[in-house]
């Protein structure tokens, strides 16, 4: 295998036609699309991902006529256990829960995205920890709604 010189190294830098690269930033869409990208794509997929199911969850748990086993069960399932979030729930019912719950959602991604400009490593701490504390709720709602489908099929008698 022959080892190119360091001639060899400089021109095939110099890019297309012998052009030296230039310290400009590159223009064009793919340009623009690398400009605007996120830091912490996967963990915000996740995070949203996570927030959406909350959302669903929530409402499974707070709404009793998707689970009533006769027209007479009216009262919920549950409660929301954050304060902030049920009286959102309580003055503005679903679409409050949704605006609320994707403005936290956005409020984190934006902190993420102004603190990992900074410090790249707080950013990604604070986006995965974003996610694991969103996975909480998800859990217990997930436990919550698995015990109300066991007591559904196996009544106590």
């Amino acid at each position: 295998m022959v080892r190119p010189d360091s001639e060899q190294i400089e021109a095939a830098s110099a890019g297309a036609a012998g052009v030296p690269p230039t310290s400009e930033p590159a223009q064009g869409p793919i340009a623009a699309r690398r400009r605007w990208a996120v830091r912490y794509p996967n963990a915000y997929v996740w995070f949203v991902f996570l927030a959406a199911l909350d959302i669903m969850l929530t409402y499974l748990i707070l709404h009793p006529v998707l689970f009533a086993r006769d027209a007479t069960m009216t009262e919920s399932r549950g409660t929301e256990a954050n304060v902030v979030a049920g009286w959102v729930i309580e003055r503005w019912d679903v679409p409050g829960m949704v605006a609320f719950k994707f403005a936290l959602v956005a409020v984190v991604v934006i902190l993420c995205e102004v603190i990992g400009r900074h410090r790249d490593a707080t950013g990604r701490r604070i986006a995965e920890w974003a996610v694991a504390v969103t996975v909480i709720p998800v859990l217990v709602a997930l436990v919550q709604m698995g015990m109300d489908l066991y007591f559904w099929f196996y009544p106590a008698h």
